[in-house]
């Protein structure tokens, strides 16, 4: 066999042998990722889909909705209920790729199922779990929350240290309890890369400004995320951020779901976000501060989120259908 014989099949059989390997890689990384997934499902109460649907979504096909609960899990309080520490809805219009987020404040003056009296909506996960959550968050805001995404705060830093960190303009200086309630997070103003402890602290204080501003912050933050999650070069920081979930994120969106959902937010160009924030006032009830919701911003933002879900579009057009089948 000539020497040009014998270096063209070596490496035809380096090459194949470096491609099964990859391939292996591969395949293992998935059935790692969908491992991880399927161990953190948890479905609703309320069945597979919404009241507010008539039928359960398709990530693939379908505008949907995802709530992300940030609760505070710590070791410190372990043994007492968690309270949802952050509340940030999040629709997805697959027609022109974009994403509305609205951030509900947690001190938030709203009708609850488990008392007679409004309360704070984040006590409705301590008192009345995820499905409570879920059912408050669809009323206040009319509008259905297909899935969820449920984090405690070792989880977000998890998740930002597996993204090597995010870009954030940190306008202020911060000293701040880390996610042990034990340690102290430092921050200087300016742009950055925040790691995950110091992403958090930017999420949590309420040191410098309200709770509004801490809603900007926080999907400002979610922002972020999203952004460094889609320039993923290396498909083993996707392993990383795997490894972070672990037991501490529950979802109702199941592994098959999510890839789907993922091809869709990255296979095109851009992700268009778009932000927005409820008006209030405050509110002392009995000794005890709430943040009054103001009813028309509610309205406006309801109405945003329902034609950017195009809900409305798709009942008129149902309801046309309809008449004419029926020859009216």
């Amino acid at each position: 066999m000539s020497f040009k014989k014998k270096l063209l099949i070596t490496t035809l059989v380096t090459f194949l042998l470096a491609a099964g390997g990859v391939t292996y890689y591969f395949f293992n990384l998935y059935q790692e990722a969908e491992k991880a997934v399927t161990e953190s499902y948890q479905d609703l109460e309320r069945g597979e889909h919404s009241e507010q649907r008539e039928e359960e979504v398709d990530p693939s096909e379908d505008n949907i909705s995802i709530l992300f609960v940030g609760v505070d899990d710590s070791d410190t309080r372990q043994g007492t209920s968690s309270l949802a520490d952050a509340l940030v809805l999040a629709t997805f219009n697959k027609d022109d790729l974009s994403v509305n987020m609205v951030s509900i404040p947690r001190d938030s003056y709203v009708d609850v199922s488990y008392q007679y009296s409004k309360d704070k909506i984040n006590h409705t996960h301590g008192f009345g779990g995820l499905d409570e959550t879920v059912s408050v968050v669809e009323d206040l805001l009319d509008v259905p929350v297909d899935y969820y995404v449920r984090l405690d705060f070792m989880a977000f830093v998890d998740t930002v240290d597996a993204l090597s960190g995010i870009e954030f303009d940190v306008p202020y200086y911060l000293e701040e309890l880390d996610s042990t309630d034990e340690g102290t997070v430092v921050i200087h103003p300016g742009e950055q890369t925040l790691n995950g402890e110091e992403a958090l602290a930017m999420a949590r204080t309420r040191q410098h400004d309200n709770d509004l501003e801490r809603g900007n912050r926080q999907m400002e933050i979610l922002e972020s995320i999203i952004d460094q999650t889609l320039s993923f070069s290396s498909i083993t920081r996707y392993n990383s951020l795997i490894e972070s979930i672990g037991d501490r994120m529950t979802t109702n969106i199941s592994f098959s779901q999510l890839v789907s959902l993922h091809e869709y937010v990255t296979g095109n160009d851009g992700l268009e976000i778009e932000q927005h924030q409820v008006d209030g006032s405050d509110l002392w009830v009995n000794d005890i501060y709430y943040f009054d919701l103001d009813e028309r911003s509610i309205s406006d933002i309801s109405r945003e989120l329902r034609a950017h879900l195009q809900i409305d579009s798709q009942y008129v057009e149902a309801k046309e259908n309809e008449e004419e089948d029926q020859g009216l």
